[in-house]
Parts: structure tokens; sequence; C-alpha cells
């Protein structure tokens, strides 16, 4: 469930209290009390968010609809027709004359401008719904938000000035009518933890194209993956879609990309033993794509990490070497040679003590005939 931000609490505050100060304007006119008609004040434009109850029990609408499943963003192809609904409210009893309301997207100036709706005028404590259609035919691939304007042209005195802008929660993400195709790459340790030398490690490559138009398996791959040193190809390759291999010490792959749709690749490689512990080793692969819709694959870029922040950068990973293995509880490690050697010389040296030690008991027997051997 949406929460209101104090703003919009604030918001709601004031759009009931105007109502209720234009009812209470309204009793009195009626019953002769003693209150200048009208209140004095200047008028207030202002957009009241999404489900903010207004005059007449009617609720305030601000929504953006476009032909395929809602979502934000609002994802459709460039060119696509878009609805965007907006409520412009006079929050307080003083009337409004004539003014514009104007919509735009990302900027407010001509380049970004949607269109334009005239009012004649706004009467105290009254709203006005209106519709505009966007047609997104050249703008920009990427996501986009809409900002309404009231009183664009600054005809209109206001009490506050400051809140005439809004800018739709919804925002729309244009897709280009041509392939658009981008591509992360991910590594893997089967055994969990960190890398270590002579493991095997499994890469991950998630290409999508976020174009409107499938692109085709053209001449040439459509991806590679050089591998460097101290990797070997360990193969397990797999595709979810078309063809991959090995050519060389280079993984390729070969195949389409729907629109809007991805294809997966994994493939393994052997961390040799004699990497040294910390030692850091980066790769990254090459996405070859057509960005015109001609069949071409004219765009060349490479894989990106989506573990870090930066931008089209190489997949890392650090090695580190495994401690000794301690022994296992209940078993005893067999002795090396040379603990062996060391073990016989301890036994032959107390061999040689105890031997020396009755030597000696022997002759002091001899030397006393006469006593008893106890």
């Amino acid at each position: 469930m949406r929460q209101r931000s104090p703003q919009t609490g604030i918001q709601s505050r004031r759009a009931v209290g105007g109502w209720v100060f234009c009812l209470i304007l309204a009793v009195s006119v009626l019953t002769g009390s003693a209150v200048d008609p009208p209140c004095g004040k200047a008028p207030d434009l202002w957009f009241p968010a999404p489900g903010i109850v207004l005059s007449h029990g009617e609720v305030s609408v601000q929504q953006v609809i476009g032909p395929g499943p809602a979502g934000n963003p609002l994802v459709v192809c460039e060119g696509t027709l878009i609805r965007v609904i907006t409520t412009v409210d006079n929050l307080t009893c003083g009337a409004a004359g004539e003014f514009d309301v104007s919509l735009f997207y990302d900027f407010l100036d001509g380049a970004h401008l949607i269109g334009v709706k005239h009012v004649v005028g706004l009467d105290d404590c009254e709203h006005i719904v209106l519709e505009f259609v966007w047609d997104t035919t050249g703008v920009p691939p990427g996501e986009h938000t809409i900002i309404a304007v009231a009183d664009s042209g600054a005809d209109v005195d206001e009490l506050n000035e400051t809140n005439n802008q809004y800018p739709f929660e919804i925002r729309v993400e244009v897709r280009p009518l041509v392939p658009l195709i981008d591509a992360d790459k991910v590594f893997i340790d089967p055994n969990g933890g960190s890398p270590a030398p002579g493991e095997t490690i499994v890469y991950e490559i998630t290409i999508r194209n976020d174009g409107c138009r499938d692109h085709h398996d053209n001449p040439g791959h459509e991806f590679t993956d050089e591998l460097p040193a101290l990797l070997t190809y360990a193969g397990a390759a797999t595709a979810t879609a078309g063809v991959v291999g090995l050519e060389g010490n280079r993984v390729v792959w070969n195949g389409e990309i729907p629109a809007g749709g991805t294809v997966t690749i994994t493939f393994q490689v052997v961390l040799d033993d004699d990497i040294e512990d910390l030692e850091t080793i980066c790769n990254q692969g090459m996405i070859h794509w057509d960005s015109d819709g001609d069949d071409i694959n004219d765009t060349d870029d490479p894989t990106d990490d989506p573990g870090t922040p930066a931008a089209d950068d190489p997949t890392c990973l650090t090695v580190h070497e495994l401690p000794p293995s301690a022994p296992m509880a209940g078993t005893i490690d067999a002795p090396t040679l040379t603990e062996w050697g060391a073990i016989v010389f301890g036994v032959l040296l107390a061999a040689a003590f105890v031997g020396m030690l009755l030597r000696r008991r022997h002759l002091m027997r001899e030397q006393r005939p006469g006593e008893e051997v106890g």
C-alpha cells in the first residue's frame, strides 16, 4: 500500500481546509452572517496528489496510461501514444482568471514540451481535469519523468507560487525501434567462498535486448570472450539460445536475441595451481551487435560487472590460497621420513642409556660380594 509523504499530508489538509472554508462562506451568505464575500484571498493553483478528495466529493487523478501493461516505469516503444491525465485545483476561495497548463518531460524547455492546455478560469475551491496525449516519436531511449506546470505563462497572481509543478510518480521508459544490446558478466565459485588455485570457476554472461526489434543471428559472432593467462577453459559451455563454442583461447557465441528478451551463456575455467595468493584476475567479454536494424553487427561493447558501480568495467576475482587442512578427528597423520629418522634415533638413544645404567649396576655389585642382592 502506498504511504503518503508528509508533503502529501500537508497538501491534503490544505485542500480540506480550503473546501471547508468555502463551505462556511456559502453557509454564511445563505444565513446572512456578517462575512464579506468574496474572501479577499488570491487564488492558489496546485496539483493534488492522486486520491485526495476535492470539492463535491470528487477525487484527484494524476495518471500516465500506455497501451501495454501498467508498471513503473511504464515501458513503451518509440512512437507510442501515451495518455496523461492531470488534476489542477484552486486551493483557496479566490477565483483564478485564464491560465495555461503545460506538460513537459525531463526539462522545462521547448525541446521537451509535450503539450499545452488553456483554462478559461477556475472559480474558488474548484478543480479541472485535463488530458494530454504524448507522441513519443523522436524521444531518446531511456527513462523519462513527466512534469506538469500550472500557470506556465505566469498569468495569475497566486497566493503561493511554489506549488505549481507536479512531477509524476510514474516514469516512462522509451525503447528504440531497433535492437539495443547490453550484457553483464559475473563469476561463480561452485565451492563457495573465495576462489583458490586449482579450483574451477563458472562465468555467466547475460545478454539483453532492450530494443523493440529482434536482433538476428548476423554474420560474425554476437559475443566473444578472450580468456586471460592463468585461466584454462574447462568446457561445460551452455547457452539458453544460439550456439556457444571455443575458438583457440576464445569463447564465442552466435544467435538471436528477441526484442525485450535475454540470452544467458555459461562456461567453466580452471585457475592455475601456481597462482600467487591475493592475485587478481580480470576478464571481459565483448558483444557485437546491430545498432540500426540492417542486420550488420556494427557496434562493439564490453560486458559490465553488475556488482560494481562503474559502467562497462571488467569482471575481476581475487585468488586466496587455501590454508593447510587440519587432521581429521580420530586419525593420526603418518610420519614423514625425517620424522621416522628422529623417532629411530630417539629409541636407540634411550636403549643406549638404559644399557649404560644396567652395566653400571652390574659393576657395583661385583665390587661388593658380601652384600645381599635386594
